[in-house]
């Protein structure tokens, strides 16, 4: 199948557009009716669409064996090192990442064996797929069926349709994104005469939120909040009583108890102290930034050429700008599900702007949120003319599919899919040069040590991390606790003695010179260590390659198969 579409790329373009425009005629055919109406009220239906059109612009990047972005080598990593070791911050720090990020990566590989490229980006398709699933039908519910059909095709081609390795690859906001969104659909079915169960699982939901990234964790507040009124108002109400109040509030608490059981029992208190909490608030900390500045590097970053986010955002915004104008001009005021979107949209964009940093990935916190008040100003502009000319709202509906997905999808038809034409030649050579040096001394699911930024080496070698960090970034640049992290480190390394270590220096410093940044520079007890145990064998473009001594001798003993490779 593969080598049928590289034969010809069109082949994935006709795909496409086959797929695109069965969901436009899908969408379109109930509005050709003279009688047509909106309801709202759940619509599982729509879902399958919303999976085919997100599987038909992805799928081939599945197949891309190199990372598309570095963040996703150190989550597969992270989950080959699991397998070995299940107790997080023992054996895993995720830095800046909770541990649902890396353990949602261990059912696909589970079943497929193995944890690599291709598990991660399936996770991810299945963690999108959720959270537009999901956010689709709180629209639904709250606005109606032709609304949220409408309001979510833009998002759902930008998301199918993005070039750009930051929204393609797994990253840390899928699996905050996928809970945040289950957990609004919970709240709207609560809100519609949903039992206690819906405010019991929703708590479940959004307490895990800290436990994935807490970046996202004042959009969980935020909906936490909305939630706690809702039930404090309803039991005033006939009939009600506390019961889904205390449901919601033993939810919330369910998930930190439980982590806060884990730590303590394995004595893990201090790492995840200063590897979570403080890590965080240190990586927010370290860019001191004009707002302008920070606005101004995520803008040129956002427009680049292979980045659809600009026609998402401005095709969206055009479409609102429009509906307020409707609402203005009748003199009538958003509903609150439409205010409350609004809030959930500035709460999104403060946990962009926060770190101070211009990654695309960042802007999925954005996806629920915008779709959201997205749905909502549409509802309000079919309101306006509801009562005065209903087969206005027709054309107001169309008006919003044009202007929010048309720019997005005639910008995408001029560029096209770099990894089309190229998927047999990944899956012929799956490992890099430095990857393939390291599996002549090492096995799939032994230890490797890295010293750097190459993560990729775990991913493409099928080896789990020596060390809890797949990147040494806390024992190489300066900072409070590099004491702390470099004994941690060199603890790791003497407790799982790996076969190979790298020092990958080389390739990537910072724009700090290299020499500066090696072990026996910065970190002479590691360098000790490495030389009374460890050989180079090689050094491929800067990274060093070091083999166990032990190990050397047996492969180089008779009967003992592979040989190293010429450095």
């Amino acid at each position: 199948m593969l080598q049928w579409f590289d034969d010809n790329p069109a082949r994935y373009w006709w795909l496409v557009c086959l797929v695109i425009s069965v969901a436009l005629f899908a969408l379109v055919r109930p509005l050709l009716r003279t009688d047509w109406r909106d309801a709202r009220r759940a619509d599982w239906r729509w879902a399958p669409v919303i999976v085919l059109l997100l599987l038909a612009g992805r799928w081939p990047t599945w197949w891309v064996t190199r990372q598309l972005d570095p963040d996703e080598n150190q989550f597969i990593a992270g989950a080959l090192t699991l397998r070995h070791d299940p107790v997080f911050w023992r054996s895993v720090d995720g830095m800046t990442s909770g541990p649902l990020d890396y353990y949602a990566l261990l059912p696909v590989g589970w079943l497929r064996g193995i944890d690599d490229y291709f598990t991660a980006r399936l996770t991810a398709f299945l963690l999108l797929g959720t959270a537009l699933v999901f956010a689709h039908q709180a629209c639904a519910l709250l606005w109606g069926v032709l609304v949220a059909r409408v309001a979510g095709f833009a998002t759902v081609c930008f998301e199918s349709l993005a070039l750009r390795g930051d929204f393609l690859h797994y990253s840390s906001e899928l699996v905050p994104l996928a809970l945040l969104a289950l957990g609004l659909w919970l709240l709207v079915r609560r809100s519609a005469g949903g039992g206690w169960r819906d405010s019991l699982a929703g708590g479940l939901v959004l307490g895990a939120v800290p436990l994935s990234k807490l970046q996202a964790v004042p959009l969980a507040v935020a909906l936490a909040l909305v939630w706690i009124v809702l039930e404090y108002r309803r039991r005033k109400g006939p009939g009600e009583t506390g019961r889904p109040l205390r449901a919601l509030l033993a939810g919330l608490m369910v998930p930190l108890l439980v982590c806060a059981a884990l730590l303590t029992l394995f004595g893990l208190w201090p790492d995840m102290m200063i590897s979570y909490l403080l890590s965080n608030v240190g990586y927010v900390g370290s860019i001191t930034l004009p707002p302008g500045q920070v606005l101004g590097m995520i803008w040129r970053t956002a427009t680049a050429p292979d980045a659809l986010l600009p026609y998402w955002l401005l095709g969206g915004g055009l479409w609102l700008l429009l509906a307020l104008s409707f609402l203005w001009s009748s003199r009538s005021k958003p509903s609150a599900p439409m205010m409350l979107a609004a809030g959930f949209c500035v709460v999104s964009l403060v946990c962009i702007l926060v770190p101070q940093r211009p990654f695309l990935h960042y802007w999925q916190l954005l996806v629920i949120p915008g779709t959201l008040l997205l749905a909502g100003g549409l509802e309000a502009a079919i309101r306006r003319f509801e009562a005065t000319a209903p087969a206005v709202s027709r054309g107001v509906l169309l008006s919003a599919l044009l202007l929010s997905a048309g720019p997005l999808l005639f910008a995408r038809a001029g560029q096209a899919l770099p990894c089309v034409g190229r998927l047999t030649l990944y899956q012929a050579h799956p490992r890099g040069a430095a990857a393939r040096a390291l599996r002549e001394y090492a096995q799939a699911g032994e230890p490797l040590g890295v010293w750097g930024w190459m993560a990729s080496f775990y991913a493409e070698a099928d080896l789990r991390q020596a060390t809890r960090e797949a990147f040494s970034h806390m024992q190489i640049l300066h900072n409070p606790y590099s004491d702390y992290y470099r004994r941690r480190y060199l603890s790791d390394l003497e407790r799982s003695a790996p076969p190979v270590f790298v020092d990958a220096i080389g390739p990537v410093s910072f724009g700090v010179a290299p020499d500066r940044l090696h072990p026996d520079v910065i970190f002479p007890a590691l360098a000790a260590y490495l030389r009374s145990r460890y050989t180079q064998v090689a050094d491929l473009n800067g990274v060093l390659i070091l083999v166990r001594n032990d190990r050397l001798r047996a492969i180089a003993s008779p009967g003992g198969g592979r040989r190293p490779p010429q450095p």
